[in-house]
Order: structure tokens, then C-alpha cells, then sequence
């Protein structure tokens, strides 16, 4: 009976759904919530890649809420949200990271209720009395906004029930963490404060990572991000999802990032003549939109060669590595040093290697 419900469901949201009730969905206790919650845990990127249009209208309904709202929201401080956790999962994640930064990793709704919040905690721990009950009481102060990472209310005929719903990427300070007493029942308040995407704490933490490529071409920085943990199956879902998706194919920039993707992601995998199909065909689509001499060509031949020179294919690497190379020189004003040098280190070892081969080649003739 549950499984018809759900198809039900699962139908109605084919037919009816639309971008400005993507809120609307998310607070429905249906599929829509339980796999965001488990890709919270597994990271499926997948199925990321698969939600991500909705994932893009709640981020812009709260954008506009935000706006529509604004003079309401001056007049809240503080919301809460009730939770329930294992002790030793809030030891790890909280009580032993007071003034430490926290993120909850999805969409996150409050409530200025303090009252419905601890009948919630209440309820909760009578299912599961094995678990600790928390009061996250979040501070917030309306001038911190910021688009990347909105939060908004969502207006109730019922002030006292006003909600706020904090977008993913929102981060809190922990500010203070106290045990209380609630009718005989033992509670733990986390403080939280909203900060900033410039709060130095955070800075030191994410600058590491910011790149100026993270936000150009951020499917590329999640394939490398995968390959460096060792995720190459994941890696492939990511890119192959890419791929299949109809509305690409009108994309060549975006189907060239998938295959060279794909390519890097065999590379690792050491499949180089599967890795060499995606860079020849990532150089063939990117020949529709740009000159056979621009610069931006060079990384793939570069690719190209590297495929080449691992299949012990030392003719075509060289061939690749100097196309590199003359791309690079012949179209920047101030080539990279760091990457000229690479590739003529490439060109050197090649050479040697072929060299290596024609002495070898001499050496078993003359026998």
C-alpha cells in the first residue's frame, strides 16, 4: 500500500511539478526528502547530477523569498531546529568543536517556535531513547546574505510558525554548547551563529580549494576531486550522466569538459586506449567552436600524448607534446613557464625514449 502511495506520488510530481513549488516538495514527507537525505550519507553523484534542477529552483525560489520577505525577516533573531543524534555521533560532530565551524549539508528548515521544537526533540526521543535530543538554536542577523548560499522565510498566515529555510552551502559557528532541563528531560542547546562567506575561519578552511578552474569548469574539479578519493566508478556516472543528457548536445564547450573527464578518469584507471577515444573526441568537438591554432587546444594534445607515450607509442606522443608546445608559445604573450617546461621535459624524454628504441633496434640487427 505504501509503494502504491509512493508511485502516486512519484506521478503527481511528473505532472504538476513546477520550479516556484520546489519548496513546497521538499517539506512533503515523500521521496523527494528521503533521497536527499541519503545522498547526504552516500554522495551518489549520480543521482546529484539527476536532482540537480531542483536542487537549482529551491536555491532561486529562496533567492526570491529572501527578497519578498526582507522587511519580515528584520524582525527575527533567532529560529530553531530540533535533532536527535547518537552520543557519540554529537560528542564527534559538535560537543567537541565548540567555536568550530558546522554545516548541515542539505537544506536546512527552522522554525521561530521554540516550544514546537522541543515537543518535536520530545516526540523523538520516545521512539528512539537511545539517542540524545538537540536544540540548535541558530542567531542571525539579516544584513549577512548572500546569494550563493540564501536563506529565506516562508510567510505563514500564522506568524508564531514562521519558517526559515537555509540553502546547503549556509555554514554556523558554534558558538555555545549547555545541557538543560525540560520537564525532567534532559536536552542539549547548541548555539549557532550565521557567518559570513568571507569569515576568516571559514577562509582558511575552503581557500585551499578555491581555484579559479572550481569555478569555471566546476564538473571538471568534482571529477578530479572523485579520482583523487579513488571513487573512478562514480567518476564515469558523473560524466556519462553529462553525456546522456539531451540538452548537452546543443553544449559543445560542456560535452568537451565530459569527455576530457572521461578521458583523465581512464587515464588514472590506467585504460589508455579507452582514455585516447574520449581526448580525440573532446579535440574533434572542439574543433567546431574554436581555430585549429588556439591555446585552449593544448591541454588535450597534451593528453593526447600522454595516452601515446603510456602505450609505448613514442612517434605520436612527440608529435602531440610539440603541437602542445607551439599552441602555447605561439598564442600567449606570457606563456606559463611551469607548463613550457613540462611539456619540453616531456619532448626530452620522448626523444630519449625513441632514440633508446632506434639503439636497441641496431643493436638486435647487428647480431
Amino acid at each position: 500500500e505504501n509503494n502504491d502511495e509512493q508511485l502516486r506520488i512519484i506521478d503527481e510530481f511528473e505532472k504538476y511539478y513546477r520550479p516556484h513549488k520546489a519548496l513546497d516538495w521538499l517539506k512533503r514527507p515523500c521521496f523527494i526528502s528521503k533521497i536527499l537525505n541519503r545522498i547526504k550519507r552516500t554522495h551518489e553523484i549520480d543521482i546529484v547530477y539527476k536532482l540537480g534542477f531542483f536542487l537549482k529552483h529551491l536555491n532561486m525560489q529562496l533567492i526570491h523569498l529572501h527578497e519578498e520577505n526582507a522587511l519580515l525577516m528584520k524582525n527575527i533573531s533567532i529560529v530553531y531546529r530540533g535533532k536527535t543524534m547518537l552520543n557519540d555521533e554529537f560528542e564527534l560532530l559538535i560537543k567537541n568543536c565548540c567555536h568550530g565551524l558546522l554545516s548541515f549539508g542539505n537544506f536546512l528548515g527552522t522554525t521561530i517556535n521554540k516550544e514546537n521544537m522541543i515537543d518535536f526533540i520530545r516526540r523523538r526521543l520516545i521512539i528512539h531513547p537511545d539517542r540524545i535530543g538537540i536544540l540548535f538554536e541558530i542567531h542571525l542577523d539579516s544584513m549577512i546574505y548572500d546569494e550563493k548560499n540564501p536563506f529565506a522565510l516562508l510567510n505563514d498566515n500564522d506568524s508564531k510558525n514562521s519558517e526559515i529555510y537555509f540553502d546547503t552551502g549556509c555554514v554556523f559557528r558554534i558558538e555555545s554548547i549547555e545541557q538543560f532541563n525540560e520537564d525532567l528531560l534532559m536536552m542539549w542547546c547548541v548555539k549557532l551563529r550565521l557567518i559570513r562567506n568571507d569569515d576568516p575561519q571559514l577562509l582558511r578552511i575552503v581557500e585551499p580549494f578555491r581555484t579559479e578552474e572550481q569555478h569555471e569548469n566546476p564538473l571538471s574539479c568534482l571529477g578530479k576531486l572523485l579520482m583523487n578519493m579513488g571513487e573512478y566508478k562514480r567518476v564515469e556516472q558523473c560524466f556519462l550522466e553529462t553525456l546522456n543528457d539531451a540538452s548537452i548536445l546543443s553544449q559543445p564547450r560542456r560535452l568537451v569538459r565530459a569527455r576530457i573527464g572521461l578521458g583523465a578518469n581512464y587515464s588514472h584507471k590506467g585504460e589508455y586506449i579507452t582514455a585516447l577515444i574520449h581526448y580525440e573526441q573532446a579535440l574533434k568537438i572542439s574543433l567546431t567552436y574554436l581555430p585549429s591554432d588556439h591555446y585552449n587546444l593544448a591541454p588535450i594534445y597534451k593528453s593526447i600524448g600522454d595516452c601515446y607515450l603510456n602505450q609505448n607509442n613514442y612517434e605520436n606522443a612527440l608529435t602531440n607534446y610539440e603541437r602542445a608546445i607551439h599552441l602555447i608559445e605561439s598564442n600567449t604573450q606570457s606563456p606559463k613557464s611551469s607548463t613550457i617546461t613540462e611539456l619540453q621535459n616531456l619532448v626530452n624524454k620522448t626523444k630519449q625514449l625513441i632514440e633508446n628504441n632506434k639503439s636497441l633496434l641496431l643493436t638486435k640487427s647487428q647480431k
